[in-house]
């Protein structure tokens, strides 16, 4: 059920936004390790300080002072990922807005992308009749022909008796469709804001992984 135009362009994006996480990361590493160089400045500085308190009163003063440190660093490190995460969306949506409102973007095509959803959703559901909701803009461009096209695309991705019509109705978000099946009543969201929130999960495991490694 693979939707392998989508997964082009997701790994396009990933590749674009590569660099600026990367310099990101850099930065906030750069950060953190000067903060717990000065945290242990400031320790050594105050145990010395309080040494004749007793070693005892040092130490656990230092250890204060390093685990505050510690927590610093974690909460930087974490505004660095979501950073780096909201930054990545930001840029697929942008790219993805291009590609669906031109019909092409480098080498990937809107109408194989649109083919891909349709077919991925109609695996998922069980019926026949199927309802296919377009923003007001595809609905436009959704001709006759194309829909005959892709009923033949779907029937061949399914093996079933699949029939496909658009609704009269018009759906707000930025591609994509969604996929009703009239007979069970059900229905597949496959719009491309959809497909972004899918792996925004798997984006901010990456992106954890690049911050803490096994830590996390």
């Amino acid at each position: 059920m693979s939707d392998k135009g989508v997964d082009k362009i997701i790994s396009y994006i990933n590749a674009k936004a590569d660099k600026e996480t990367s310099d990101k990361l850099l930065k906030a590493q750069a950060e953190t390790d000067k903060i717990k160089k000065a945290a242990q400045e400031k320790a050594e500085r105050e145990a010395e300080r309080i040494l004749s308190n007793g070693k005892r009163v040092a130490f656990l003063e230092e250890q204060r002072i390093i685990a505050e440190t510690k927590i610093d660093v974690r909460r930087k490190r974490m505004d660095a990922q979501e950073e780096a995460i909201a930054e990545s969306f930001e840029e697929a949506k942008k790219i993805l807005e291009e590609l669906a409102e031109e019909g092409k973007l480098d080498n990937f095509v809107y109408k194989d992308i649109i083919f891909n959803l349709v077919a991925s959703a109609s695996e998922i559901v069980a019926g026949n009749k199927l309802e296919l909701v377009f923003n007001q803009r595809d609905s436009k461009i959704f001709n006759k022909q194309m829909l005959e096209e892709l009923t033949t695309f779907v029937k061949s991705r399914t093996g079933r008796d699949v029939s496909l019509t658009l609704t009269d109705k018009t759906m707000q978000f930025l591609g994509g469709v969604v996929v009703r099946d009239l007979e069970k009543h059900v229905e597949v969201d496959n719009t491309l804001e959809t497909k972004l929130s899918r792996l925004k999960e798997n984006l901010r495991v990456d992106v954890a992984k690049i911050l803490f490694g096994d830590r996390i």
